[in-house]
């Protein structure tokens, strides 16, 4: 059995791999015997590649515990905005469990329950998650369970605390990812409070972002803060890539 938990980046080496070979591909079709212009072409398609192949692999060192150690930096962020997290907690889009077992960790009469679709076009398990719950040695409070984020199998109000990171953009199932968000909140009992991370300034996927808090007001949220991750963490210029978390956004509150 491992004796150090695997947790890895949100960067999917599923990505990585296909930038990285299709930007070898056109490199290598410069050495071909083929007329020079297709030659020229092929390098200059390939830059494109090679960039996104660049970030993508800065991005899982910075993200990495061996690197800059980010990913667990900014979970560290979500757990410190959780003001009382003794009774029950629910962490949506858990991945390998970093965050719930940071929050498990922090707050040790508290119940957790995580939830992940762990689709296949993800490298994260829920038997990854359990055997890291293990190691840590908090498994003995937290309950794993598939489920999606836009169908949260749960009796309104059941929980005392709802985070999510990232999550809510990758919802497949949902085109309208702020009902999404009201999905979570309506897991939430009232005067509990929620802490969610996610990318929250692009428009294409959240729309307005005080249109978004405006909406979520009106649905009886109060105490609500919003602020960008970069005025929350300093990091690299090229983690606040619009590529990367340049649309990160935490946005807090109760209902």
């Amino acid at each position: 059995m491992n004796t150090k938990p695997n947790y890895q980046t949100w960067i999917r080496m599923n990505k990585l791999l296909i930038f990285l070979g299709l930007s070898l591909l056109l490199l290598l079709g410069t050495l071909f015997p083929i007329p020079v212009y297709l030659r020229i072409s092929s390098g200059v398609l390939s830059l494109p590649f090679l960039y996104i192949a660049f970030i993508l692999s800065y991005s899982i060192y910075q993200f990495a515990a061996f690197g800059g150690n980010y990913q667990s930096r900014i979970h560290d962020l979500i757990v410190s905005k959780v003001d009382g997290g003794e009774g029950k907690i629910l962490d949506i889009g858990t991945g390998s469990g970093s965050l719930i077992i940071k929050l498990a960790k922090a707050f040790p009469i508290s119940t957790l329950t995580g939830i992940d679709y762990w689709g296949e076009n993800w490298e994260y398990s829920k038997a990854q998650c359990e055997q890291n719950a293990e190691i840590e040695g908090v498994s003995y409070r937290i309950h794993f369970l598939k489920a999606s984020a836009s169908k949260l199998p749960f009796q309104d109000g059941a929980f005392d605390v709802v985070v999510s990171c990232l999550t809510f953009h990758e919802v497949k199932d949902s085109t309208d990812k702020t009902a999404v968000i009201k999905e979570a909140l309506r897991c939430l009992k009232p005067g509990g409070e929620f802490v969610f991370m996610d990318l929250f300034q692009d428009e294409k996927a959240f729309g307005d972002v005080n249109e978004l808090i405006a909406s979520l007001m009106k649905d009886g949220v109060s105490d609500i803060e919003s602020y960008t991750l970069a005025e929350s963490i300093p990091m690299p210029s090229i983690l606040l890539n619009k590529k990367v978390l340049g649309h990160g956004m935490i946005i807090s509150g109760r209902k």
